[in-house]
């Protein structure tokens, strides 16, 4: 009898919406999140059932042995087996490896997954992911938390490079805090070597970020880390906190992969008994999506990401612009098609940092390249290739089109409100840009980067916020 036919239910798969990463450069795409499977087990079945049943995931390939415990199970589904990642057809960036085996993946599946841009999920970020809704505590009577919940992962995808990691819990924290009717709220993570907590993001409470809090095992905070028990604590028990922090009232829900506790969830109200311990269950969901985000981030570590792409932007690197780019102009060479290169520079960050602080500086850097990557195609190829410094390749486009795109990107950065430390108010960053394209100027890759190169030094030159398109006649203003 096929496995598919013993009798297990199909859970009913809480709906993403319609969101998506969008394949190998960060941004979303209204297409199912394609899977690769690696050593299921036969237990792993109701899981994978509740995979295939989502409109939000669909598996393109599995990786076992030849007829291992569920073969018969995906041969039924018409999903293709392999026996190694490496031979799997379809590697493309933006595809989840799903790793179902004992411990950590292996040797050749790690160095796979980094050359080929994959991002790799354990089973248990795998089962808070494909969380269903009859796994969502309360979720009946508690609509607002799914509509929330279904709106961050659509926003900050766990395995998007739309957002950093820091970015992504600010926003799980926010909408906790929002959801909640939250005073303040706080991510506390481990520290290596144990006995204290690092503030990892926070909100309505100013803490240092290089400050630890010791762990004292009787206090609330550390019956939720050492123990991984969540609970709420009322006046008496929510005293000092935090150092200089005594709310009436406090939630506390542990940060889980798997057995292990990374950290913990803490939200907090001047009301008594504004929070209930019939909220924890709901309120443990936003604690899975952060475990979800710490193992991410962990497991990206293990694949060396900064071999493929800038860890602070989530942008492509030099490296791989540099591989793009000799692509791109091999293929325009040999089908005479048209390719543009616009290289954008910031103009004032240096200023912006010594105002703002480096931090701000590096949400700065974060937030332009989600404008760049939601201002162009999915056929196009953007990357941060210097300090202030972005590149992107649009394929068959002409030098006017490249001047919209530049145009568009260079107005919607000079219009958007960058924050300024304490007093609330935004400051403003402009582009500068230049573009070469081909062929109207012929030759190599590399001499194509110096023409876009030298007309942004000539855009630099003219004032912030301009722009210069690569001609024979800026060739000899030069």
């Amino acid at each position: 009898m096929p496995l598919a036919a013993r009798g297990r239910r199909v859970t009913q798969v809480l709906h993403l919406g319609g969101a998506r990463p969008r394949p190998g450069y960060g941004g979303l795409l209204e297409e199912p999140v394609e899977i690769i499977v690696v050593d299921p087990l036969e237990s792993d079945l109701p899981m994978l059932e509740a995979v295939a049943a989502s409109g939000d995931f669909r598996m393109t390939s599995v990786v076992q042995e030849a007829g291992g415990p569920l073969a018969q199970w995906f041969d039924s589904q018409r999903i293709p087996e392999f026996d190694d990642l490496a031979s799997v057809t379809r590697l493309i960036p933006g595809v989840l490896v799903l790793f179902l085996g004992t411990g950590l993946p292996g040797a050749e599946v790690m160095q796979t997954a980094a050359a080929h841009g994959l991002s790799v999920l354990s089973r248990d970020s795998a089962a808070r992911l494909i969380m269903t809704v009859d796994q969502v505590a309360g979720a009946e009577s508690s609509p607002d938390v799914i509509n929330r919940y279904r709106r961050l992962v659509e926003d900050y995808f766990p395995t998007s490079r739309t957002a950093s990691t820091s970015v992504k819990l600010a926003a799980c924290l926010t909408e906790a805090t929002t959801l909640w009717r939250a005073q303040g709220g706080m991510i506390l993570t481990g520290v290596t070597g144990g006995g204290s907590l690092a503030m990892t993001a926070q909100r309505g409470f100013e803490m240092s970020r290089d400050m630890t809090i010791p762990i004292e095992p009787l206090s609330a905070l550390g019956r939720c880390f050492t123990r991984g028990r969540n609970e709420t604590a009322d006046e008496a028990g929510a005293a000092e906190l935090l150092p200089g922090l005594s709310p009436a009232c406090a939630a506390l829900l542990a940060i889980k992969t798997g057995s292990s506790v990374k950290g913990m969830l803490l939200l907090w109200s001047g009301s008594p008994g504004a929070f209930k311990n019939e909220d924890l269950p709901a309120m443990s969901l936003f604690a899975h999506y952060i475990a979800m985000l710490l193992e991410v981030d962990e497991l990206s570590e293990r694949l060396c990401e900064n071999l493929i792409t800038d860890p602070l932007t989530g942008l492509h690197n030099r490296r791989q612009f540099d591989h793009r780019l000799r692509q791109e102009m091999l293929r325009a060479n040999r089908y005479t098609l048209n390719l543009s290169l616009v290289v954008f520079d910031i103009d004032n960050l240096e200023a912006y940092n010594t105002a703002c602080g480096q931090m701000l500086g590096n949400l700065a850097l974060s937030d332009i390249a989600s404008i760049m990557l939601k201002g162009t195609r999915e056929v196009d190829f953007v990357a941060r290739i210097g300090g202030d410094e972005f590149a992107a390749l649009l394929p068959e486009t002409n030098r006017l089109g490249a001047l919209r795109v530049a145009d568009r990107l260079r107005s919607e950065v000079a219009s958007y409100p960058f924050p300024m430390p304490e007093d609330g108010a935004s400051a403003s960053l402009t582009l500068s840009a230049g573009i070469a394209n081909f062929p109207s100027s012929r030759g190599t890759e590399a001499e194509l980067l110096a023409r876009a190169h030298r007309a942004l030094d000539l855009a630099k030159k003219e004032g912030p916020d301009t722009i210069k398109l690569w001609d024979d006649k800026l060739e000899n203003a030069t």
